[in-house]
């Protein structure tokens, strides 16, 4: 989990702005803006096998390379204490994870895979993948006298906690030698935001780490398939 606390004391009028500040600037149309600057596109991978075919079941998002929401909610603005929350949810489009996920497997398993389905056919269907994080920002406000006290507790983090994967292996005559469903739990478990760090530049860190994670599941996919074989 990526997280940022900032600690401020201010004049009352300026606590108003400070706390609506960054809420504000922060929306779906800036980190969908952030996506696109860190994924060029999402188009399928023309990596191909003739043992191995990679198929999806997850729902698509066509050309778009995101889609982000932001809901609010907890706000308490009471009289000497205020609250308020703000999460932007994006979605990124599972192709960018699925061309991930294909070319790993096929060439992570150019050799021990392909040598123990002996002459046999893999067919794997992405059943769910992540493709979801938040970034949740959690303000306060405390009132003391003339003065308020405000900290900000801001999150990115997945929403998405599993990668499932369904296989069959063919015989050379097509007829059915071994099916099964491969579950993987989501490696990737954030990462944390420093002082004056900007989020911009974490967020790019964090879809880098995000990558990394689907790399891995994936070959965890192909070692747990391998070792049933």
């Amino acid at each position: 989990m990526l997280t940022v606390i900032r600690l401020n004391l201010m004049m009352p009028c300026f606590a108003c702005v400070s706390v609506l500040c960054f809420s504000g600037c922060l929306g779906p149309k800036k980190i969908n803006k952030w996506v696109a600057q860190n994924y060029v596109d999402a188009t399928p991978t023309k990596k191909k096998s003739d043992i191995i075919t990679i198929t999806s079941s997850v729902n698509g998002m066509g050309d778009a390379l995101s889609e982000t929401e932001k809901k609010t909610s907890n706000v308490l603005p009471l009289l000497f204490y205020w609250q308020y929350d703000y999460k932007n949810t994006c979605r990124l489009n599972p192709q960018i994870a699925i061309n991930n996920f294909t070319a790993t497997v096929l060439s992570y398993s150019n050799k021990a895979l392909k040598q123990k389905l002996n002459g046999r056919k893999l067919e794997l269907n992405i059943r769910k993948i992540p493709t979801s994080f938040a970034i949740d920002d959690k303000g306060h406000i405390v009132w003391v006298i003339v003065y308020a006290f405000s900290w900000e507790v801001l999150t990115v983090q997945p929403e998405d906690n599993q990668m499932e994967i369904s296989y069959k292996i063919l015989n050379q005559d097509n007829s059915e030698y071994k099916s099964g469903i491969v579950d993987i739990s989501n490696t990737d478990k954030g990462i944390r935001l420093g002082m004056f760090q900007s989020l911009k530049k974490k967020t790019f860190q964090y879809l880098d780490q995000y990558d990394a994670a689907i790399t891995s599941m994936s070959k965890m996919v192909a070692d747990k398939i391998s070792a049933e074989l």
